[in-house]
């Protein structure tokens, strides 16, 4: 009887995949621990500015928080050199994602993504009815063809998601070429950056797409609080973009914004420059050691510039990362290739020695 009162895209959609469903076996007796390199977290904890104003806000959590976080918006918008009205705070940006696709995705448009990519571009547009475009990338480099998403557009088109770095394959696209081809996009189509992952970039004149932010430029930046900061259960995310489309997205959120430890949480960590540029020097370090060891093993490595590793392994990535889950080691193998989350160091190593003993059993 329910199932005539929900909606099609309930009953039709697969459920979005968070890499609970990856192949597993039994685990090997000698595993004592689980290392979870399947979801890109960071690793190296929390500011411990952070993690102080999330304890002394517990006692104070039967108070409502701000409904539009406006002290973290004011501070957003200093960082960025923009003002509070190009800033919307949300839970995590994966809700920014779902107010975006609200506003500008209906039955009759159409939405461009670049396979393989953050799957849940798929679910905002098929939950929203419109029409899903896909204009893959490079099978060798895994960057977008900006000259083919450009082919792509017509009179139906109304946004273009791009992950930049790219979720799942790390990779990172020329910051000059994606501001070239933001700028010679049609007036009707807005482009959606994903930024989750922009502060890995070791390259510091690589420039932000706030940059462009601008009243006549129809773009929308993704920012979160999860990965760089390690706020990933704190569910702080925010978007940045011109002062029209951000008043259209603040209609589709209809109560708080988000909970008042994590945005108190998301202030103090503003101001950890501390823990952020360890963050930055663990992660590339690990990654430095994986890429070697990896290499060194046969696979082919993509170049990554965020904290993850895509890469193909020499037996196939759904049974590489089965054998890697008998060692109690968690990586994703249901995409194109394999993808592992940058651990500490000495995850790291325990997770090459894995890898190592799976491919001598196999010789």
């Amino acid at each position: 009887m329910v199932k005539n009162l929900v909606s099609d895209f309930v009953k039709e959609a697969p459920p979005y995949n968070f890499g609970l469903g990856e192949p597993k076996k039994p685990l090997r007796p000698e595993v004592t621990e689980i290392l979870q390199l399947n979801k890109n977290e960071n690793p190296f904890g929390i500011s411990p500015l952070a993690a102080a104003e999330i304890k002394r806000q517990a006692d104070i959590s039967n108070r409502y928080p701000d409904i539009r976080a406006a002290s973290l918006v004011e501070k957003l918008a200093s960082k960025h050199g923009l003002k509070p009205e190009n800033v919307m705070v949300t839970q995590g940006a994966t809700s920014a994602l779902g107010f975006i696709g609200e506003v500008f995705v209906r039955e009759e448009t159409e939405v461009i993504v670049t396979p393989p990519t953050y799957p849940n571009y798929y679910n905002i547009v098929k939950k929203n009815r419109g029409t899903l475009v896909e204009v893959p990338m490079s099978d060798d480099t895994y960057t977008p063809d900006f000259r083919k998403i450009s082919e792509a557009i017509n009179d139906r088109t109304r946004l273009v998601f791009l992950c930049n770095p790219n979720n799942p394959t790390g990779t990172v696209c020329s910051d000059k070429d994606l501001i070239e081809f933001l700028h010679s996009l049609p007036e009707h189509v807005v482009l959606a950056i994903d930024e989750a992952y922009l502060d890995f970039v070791e390259d510091r004149n690589y420039r932000s797409m706030i940059s462009e932010v601008a009243d006549n430029v129809n773009l929308i930046v993704v920012k979160t609080f999860s990965k760089l900061y390690g706020m990933a259960g704190c569910r702080i995310g925010y978007i940045i973009s011109n002062r029209e489309i951000i008043s259209y997205l603040q209609i589709t959120a209809t109560g708080f914004c988000c909970n008042r430890a994590g945005v108190k949480a998301a202030e103090a960590a503003l101001d950890d420059e501390d823990f952020i540029n360890m963050s930055i020097k663990k992660n590339k370090e690990s990654r430095d050691y994986l890429v070697k060891e990896m290499e060194g093993m046969g696979f082919r490595v993509w170049p990554s510039s965020s904290n993850f590793i895509f890469f193909r392994p020499t037996m196939p990535p759904r049974e590489f990362a089965a054998e890697l889950a008998s060692f109690g080691v968690m990586i994703r193998g249901d995409f194109p290739e394999a993808r592992i989350s940058i651990g500490t160091l000495d995850e790291c190593r325990k997770a090459v020695a894995a890898m190592k003993k799976i491919l001598k059993e196999r010789s």
